[in-house]
């Protein structure tokens, strides 16, 4: 089984949505709300904001903005641990999408988030500079990104 790192937003691009202008309070009452600058589920609608963010680093036709919340605050963030699943993702259904070092979709997958380490495997594969972006399945929002390894 290949190692991997579940990557939260980074706290620049979390800061940055933080601030956007499109940052508006979530519908209370319709958490948890999952809070991807710390990879946890939030239960306090005022504790967080709803935004767009560009999860892709690079060029790609795939590369899309997706809708996610932040704590409206700046939090302790997420301690990325080899090979840990948060448990944020465990319980949800997951759309697991795979990308080569140019940013090419090169697998996708939809499974239950306690199967997520065997797609990571399977999609990872030994291309270099592979990386996956999990996105939770039903409304199709941004989630986290995997890399092998650090």
């Amino acid at each position: 089984m290949s190692t991997f790192t579940v990557h939260a937003l980074p706290e620049d691009v979390a800061s940055d949505v933080r601030r956007s202008p499109g940052a508006v309070p979530p519908v209370a009452g319709d958490g948890p709300y999952p809070a991807r600058c710390c990879l946890r589920d939030v239960e306090d609608a005022d504790a967080v904001v709803l935004a767009s963010v560009m999860p892709f680093r690079g060029e790609s036709p795939y590369a899309a903005r997706s809708p996610v919340y932040v704590h409206a605050e700046r939090c302790e963030g997420h301690t990325a641990e080899r090979g840990a699943v948060p448990v944020m993702l465990r319980g949800r259904l997951l759309s697991v999408r795979a990308y080569d070092g140019s940013h090419m979709l090169t697998g996708t997958e939809v499974l239950p988030g306690t199967d997520l380490e065997d797609a990571i495997d399977r999609l990872l594969g030994d291309a270099p500079g592979a990386y996956v972006h999990v996105h939770f399945a039903g409304p199709g929002c941004f989630a986290c990104r995997i890399d092998r390894g650090a």
